[in-house]
């Protein structure tokens, strides 16, 4: 071992005397301790050495700088200090770690005892076969077993329809006077919903009600001619084909007569036609027309909807045609009337894909007799279609369930009993929605089934179990 100085220059070795040890008798060299010196003491003789050695340093680096003006500080000196904390530090801890009446021990020896690499695994560090056991505990989440209805519903988005739509019009063509709607009114059956201008009308009416006037009065002189034609006859005046005669004038006057009640009856069906009546109880829907239009009877001047009935239309996507059929129930809700559930069932599936949306369209029919609110056409609507309903049944989460056997078929669980251990539990699957499954047989309500487990699962290992899930039905 040796110190250099740290002056500029080339370095210069200086020894320190060696303290004879193990390491000279390795060599072949005969070491004998001289009598009565104890470990304490080899101790202070090195030290003594190596201060020494580090004075002799520090006087040549004096008697180096003294007398030559200009030269700078000796940079060793900066150094010097750090060195010697540091020697003195390394002896401090091998003295500190012997201990009285351990025999003796050599520097090398002592350094080895505070070296932390050189030190042997002490017996109480070793894990014990309970500790080995803990640490291979599987930490899992468990799903309790319990008995409910098992309810599977399918969702989704769609839009109220009336029953039925029906396009209003006039039956004549003429001048609009008035409308009597706004879009969304409720109007009853036989309510006017709109007018044409009525001059017109009025004046065929009131020329049909003359006439029929004129033909009454005619009526009543042929009549009255044949009364004394008959009288005539009986007194055998005339002859009987002067009776026929009157007779066929009067039966022409009665005809004459009915005409014209026909064309007053014409007429107030012309003044009838003026007025558009809503044919049913509904919703007035959208508003066509505006007034001092002249329109046909081939224009539209609004639409009205039967709300007795609605139909909620949903899409339904490829993947769950085959979960949806006629009848089944559903409810439907919209955002008007929050909390308020309306009852409905599957009336009709389209028979087709529609080939934008690529969903089928299936149509809900709800009564709408709600009395705590009115589904309206156009409504937005969300819809829950019961596909599967089965009261007192265990259901787990698909999560549940393993393919234990690699037959694609996941029918097997794990159940942890009372002294937290793993088993493999076979069962019977009845029906699979999205995310639970219906079981049928292999497991008991209160059981502990594994939903998630952190590492991988075998029959009959021990588990820690960190979560227990409650089911909620």
């Amino acid at each position: 071992m040796g110190v250099f100085n740290f002056s500029f220059g080339k370095k210069k070795s200086v020894g320190i005397p060696k303290v004879p040890g193990p390491e000279s008798a390795s060599q072949g060299a005969v070491y004998n301790e001289p009598e009565g010196l104890t470990a304490q003491g080899r101790d202070k003789q090195a030290e003594g050495a190596i201060t020494g050695q580090m004075k002799d340093i520090i006087k040549n680096e004096r008697e180096k700088g003294r007398g030559i003006p200009g030269r700078p500080f000796p940079r060793s000196f900066i150094w010097l200090p750090a060195v010697v904390f540091f020697l003195a530090a390394v002896f401090f801890v091998i003295n500190r770690s012997h201990e009285p009446g351990a025999g003796r021990i050599s520097i090398v020896d002592r350094f080895r005892q505070v070296l932390p690499f050189s030190k042997k695994p002490q017996d109480g560090l070793l894990i014990t076969p309970e500790e080995e056991a803990v640490e291979e505990l599987v930490t899992v989440r468990t799903y309790r077993v319990v008995r409910g209805d098992f309810v599977d519903l399918l969702s989704g988005m769609g839009t109220i329809r009336g029953d039925r739509e029906i396009e209003l019009r006039f039956e004549s063509s003429g001048i609009v006077e008035s409308i009597n709607f706004f879009e969304g009114d409720l109007v009853r059956k036989g309510d006017i919903i709109a007018t044409l201008a009525q001059k017109d009308a009025l004046l065929k009416l009131e020329y049909a009600k003359e006439k029929f006037k004129t033909q009454q009065l005619a009526e009543e002189g042929v009549k009255k001619k044949l009364e004394i034609h008959q009288r005539l006859f009986d007194d055998g005046i005339i002859i009987k084909s002067k009776l026929e005669e009157i007779q066929i004038e009067y039966e022409t006057a009665q005809g004459q007569s009915h005409m014209a009640k026909k064309e007053i009856e014409f007429a107030l069906s012309e003044l009838d036609k003026t007025y558009r009546y809503s044919p049913i109880n509904g919703v007035m829907g959208t508003r066509d027309i505006d007034v001092g239009e002249f329109v046909t009877s081939s224009i539209r001047i609004g639409s009205l909807y039967d709300t007795s009935v609605v139909i909620a239309e949903m899409g339904i996507i490829e993947k769950d045609i085959n979960r949806i059929a006629l009848g089944q129930k559903s409810k439907v809700t919209v955002d008007t009337y929050p909390g308020v559930e309306f009852e409905g069932t599957i009336e009709s599936i389209a028979p087709i894909v529609e080939g934008k949306s690529r969903t089928l369209t299936a149509k809900v029919r709800i009564k709408n007799n709600n009395p705590r609110g009115t589904l309206l056409p156009g409504m937005f609507a969300r819809i829950w279609v019961f596909v599967y309903e089965k009261k007192n049944a265990i259901k787990l989460p698909s999560a549940c369930l393993y393919d234990l056997d690699n037959n694609n078929e996941f029918d097997s669980v794990y159940v942890v009993s009372s002294d937290n251990i793993a088993k493999v539990v076979p069962v019977v699957i009845g029906y699979v929605s999205t995310d639970y499954v219906e079981i049928i047989d292999g497991l008991r309500e209160g059981e502990q089934v594994i939903s998630e487990s952190m590492a991988q699962l075998n029959d009959n290992v021990k588990v820690d179990v960190i979560e227990i899930q409650e089911p909620m039905f």
